[in-house]
């Protein structure tokens, strides 16, 4: 009988280590997400349809344009940004991709909502947003917006009223 009562706590921290697990292997911190994002900037992207993580392959995928309209499609890898596969096309930028302000306003509004640990981002060509991650207690998180949420002004930090 004691045998079996030591199997409880084992199978309940087992349980949490494999949730932790999940999230690891499948998402990237908001610091890896920056420094990925800040090298598809430098490879051209200015409009973005479609971000995700994929550690198994340790490969992050990207799939948007750049300013001359050419539509990119690209793999870097997850640790350093690394260009591992790329396709480009002639196209013309369409106006419902996110850009890199308007992606990073959802980002923020999926961290104030939680999430903690990012997976997947999608885009269609209705403004409509969906972000997919974890949250702290590693629980699946799931925001959905429409880009037209993202068309604010920022404030200025520096003007206060008063």
């Amino acid at each position: 009988m004691k045998n079996r009562l030591w199997l409880l706590p084992a199978v309940a921290l087992g349980g949490s280590f494999g949730a932790n697990a999940l999230a690891d292997d499948t998402t990237l911190s908001y610091g890896q997400l920056e420094r990925l994002l800040n090298s598809a900037e430098d490879y051209g992207f200015n409009r973005y349809e479609k971000l995700d993580a994929d550690h198994d392959d340790n490969r992050f995928e990207i799939e948007g344009w750049r300013a001359d309209g050419w539509e990119l499609d690209v793999s870097m890898t997850l640790n350093d940004g690394t260009l591992t596969r790329e396709s480009q096309r002639k196209s013309i930028a369409p106006d419902w991709g996110l850009t890199r302000e308007e992606l990073d306003a959802a980002l923020s509004k999926a961290r104030a909502g939680g999430m903690q640990h990012f997976a997947e981002l999608e885009v269609d060509s209705n403004g409509h947003v969906e972000i997919e991650g974890y949250n702290a207690q590693q629980a699946q998180f799931e925001l959905d917006l429409h880009r037209d949420e993202l068309n604010y002004e920022h404030l200025d930090s520096g003007s206060e009223n008063g």
